[in-house]
């Protein structure tokens, strides 16, 4: 666009330079036929005025082109800024649905983990009610069983004591009936069975 501004000035410059120079011939009267009469002008400056006109409606072409040019870009440059804003809006309101979709979906997940972590906690809590159940079944089963070997043990220790008395009676007389170290344990068997 410069260089033809600047090829355009310097012809307009040229074409002045070349009217100034030769003022006196295209000044000069000479008859010139319009088909119906005769007149005698300065042709030279008809001329140089159908130039300047030429020139000037050229001139008022380009801008006017140009005007329109420029009033187009405003136009699509005012589209371009709808779009934008229609795709921006566009653009955050996907932005809020998949926000929201992921919400939901971690809202759901959540949910899902709770009802595992409470199924998981029950199952848990039962298992381990069961095995304390089965504990205390084993435990009372060993007590039980513990307190029948002492109770054999003692009634053992019991019938050997009494072999034991009757042996030493016959060969040293008769010993006492009670004080020795098998009736205490008979008596103390006795005394847990009754608690």
């Amino acid at each position: 666009m410069k260089g033809r501004g600047i090829l355009l000035t310097l012809l307009v410059v040229l074409l002045g330079l070349f009217a100034a120079l030769n003022w006196g011939t295209l000044t000069t009267l000479l008859p010139v036929d319009l088909i119906v009469l005769r007149v005698e002008v300065p042709v030279g400056l008809v001329l140089l005025g159908v130039t300047v006109a030429l020139a000037i409606l050229f001139f008022a072409g380009a801008l006017f082109d140009r005007a329109s040019q420029l009033r187009e870009i405003r136009h699509l440059e005012k589209q371009l800024e709808t779009t934008r804003a229609r795709l921006d809006a566009r653009t955050l309101k996907e932005i809020a649905e998949v926000r929201d979709a992921v919400k939901a979906w971690g809202s759901s997940l959540e949910n899902r983990i709770d009802t595992r972590v409470g199924a998981a906690e029950t199952r848990l809590g039962e298992a381990l009610a069961e095995s304390d159940s089965r504990e205390a079944q084993r435990l009372a089963a060993l007590e039980e069983r513990v307190v029948t070997v002492r109770n054999e043990l003692a009634a053992d220790v019991g019938e050997a004591e009494d072999a034991l008395r009757r042996m030493l009676g016959q060969g040293l007389g008769a010993l006492p009936p009670s004080g020795g170290v098998g009736d205490a344990a008979s008596q103390r068997d006795l005394d847990d069975d009754s608690a």
